[in-house]
């Protein structure tokens, strides 16, 4: 679907293609006023997962406030059957971009207002309602959807991962959920001038815990996954922000490190189905087997 053609865009006169995810168009809408972000369904099948988001951006606007900004979200409605919502505008660059950029001082900044962040999420309150506690069994059950949805095509890498979750006894000890933004890569991350942080694209996950948060970030620091995105960073930045980022997981739960590749390799697995050419596909199943036998070898 296309800007002119899109329902919910088509009413304005100037409108900028915006990079989004499957299932929505983005777009910088600037018919004079206030510049605003529009994010809209393509499909109405999408239109729940898009309203959950606007929910979600909202909730966690308030719980990391003082360590990170969320776009405000000015308004939301439906246009012939399709969900949209407006949020505000911020000036600003992707964590690729500025890291790509940026000095180490700007680096050393950028990796203490993560930290802070994450110190923020793991002592706050899920917004899932009902919150899905950190269990074994919903790890478990979410490898087997994902072996389910992808068939036998990356079953052997798959294996050593799905043995290391039926082998660990517990997730996480006290099974307590934490708030989560839920997808919180490097493209998810913005940098406004001022070296502040600002968070889109939130969304649901297998279970609210703070570790996915940092299992996103080590698929970025430690996985690079930008780089196979075409967007690579220097190697001793990523290798400095995976240790640092590592310390400080280890720091706020010191049983984080056990659970390490466990949590990076579901977020590689939960890629597999919707890799798109055969060269995605043999990266990520690449990234799960190692993964997974890293995994074996810390139990």
């Amino acid at each position: 679907m296309t800007l002119d053609s899109h329902p919910a865009l088509r009413m304005f006169r100037e409108v900028i293609p915006l990079s989004g995810f499957s299932g929505a168009t983005v777009a910088l809408v600037r018919d004079g006023g206030q510049p605003f972000v529009r994010k809209a369904a393509n499909l109405v099948d999408a239109n729940g997962s898009l309203r959950d988001q606007a929910v979600r951006q909202q909730a966690l606007a308030g719980l990391v406030e003082g360590c990170a900004g969320m776009p405000e979200v000015l308004d939301m409605g439906e246009q012939d059957g399709l969900f949209y919502f407006d949020m505000a505008f911020i000036p600003s660059r992707d964590a690729v971009n500025f890291l790509s950029n940026g000095t180490f001082d700007n680096v050393a900044d950028f990796a203490d207002r993560v930290e802070r962040l994450m110190s923020c999420l793991a002592v706050s309150v899920p917004v899932s309602q009902p919150p899905l506690a950190p269990r074994k069994s919903l790890l478990v059950d979410k490898l087997q959807q994902i072996a389910d949805k992808t068939g036998a095509m990356h079953e052997q890498a798959l294996a050593p991962l799905v043995e290391a979750a039926q082998r660990m006894d517990v997730l996480v000890a006290d099974e307590k959920p934490t708030a989560a933004h839920g997808d919180l890569t490097f493209e998810n991350i913005l940098v406004d001038r001022r070296g502040a942080l600002w968070l889109i694209d939130t969304i649901t996950s297998p279970f609210d815990h703070v570790w996915i948060d940092w299992s996103k970030l080590f698929q970025e620091c430690e996985g690079l996954w930008h780089a196979h995105r075409g967007r690579p960073l220097a190697r001793g930045v990523t290798w400095w922000l995976r240790q640092r980022f590592h310390a400080a997981a280890t720091a706020l739960d010191p049983a984080y490190p056990a659970r390490h590749y466990i949590l990076l390799g579901l977020t590689f697995a939960r890629i597999l189905p919707y890799a798109k050419t055969d060269e995605d596909r043999a990266f990520v199943a690449r990234r799960v087997a190692e993964c997974g036998r890293a995994a074996l070898d810390n139990l």
